[in-house]
């Protein structure tokens, strides 16, 4: 069975320059590969994420052909529900996601919900001010809040 790792995008500064969260999902993916080179990195995410993800990956040494990219979703559920079928195309029925440790709760709930069997690693913490940190800690519970409510609503 080929193992996958799906890398969930994270804002860019500016078209074409990825933001700290998508450098650091990215090495990350690259150094998992690394461990299990047999497996394929997804990258998925609009307005160049995907494309940034599989630039990171590359210049890491990931060879092009582990890599899929990804270019329509715009948020973590989009993430989950376009890569869907590109997982069920490559008989792959297990993936790693690759995300921030604040966001793979949400994101692991949100891919149960779109019934893609998964688990997650993240890379190390970032430094920084812890005041940035909070931020990025209340910015995800909200984010959970509203994952919550809309699986309250609808049906997968």
């Amino acid at each position: 069975m080929t193992r996958a790792f799906l890398v969930l995008g994270a804002a860019m500064r500016a078209p074409g320059q990825p933001g700290p969260a998508l450098i650091r999902r990215a090495e990350h993916a690259a150094a998992l590969w690394r461990a299990a080179p047999e497996a394929l990195i997804l990258a998925s995410g609009a307005g160049g994420e995907a494309e940034a993800i599989v630039a990171i990956c590359r210049a890491a040494g990931v060879p092009p052909d582990r890599l899929i990219c990804e270019t329509r979703a715009r948020s973590t559920a989009e993430n989950l529900a376009f890569c869907r079928p590109i997982l069920a195309a490559r008989g792959i029925a297990r993936v790693t996601l690759v995300t921030d440790g604040y966001h793979a709760p949400r994101a692991l709930f949100l891919a149960r919900r779109a019934g893609i069997e998964a688990d997650a690693d993240s890379p190390a913490r970032p430094a920084g001010p812890p005041g940035r940190h909070a931020m990025r800690l209340l910015r995800e519970a909200a984010a959970v809040a509203k994952a919550l409510a809309l699986s309250a609503t609808r049906r997968p």
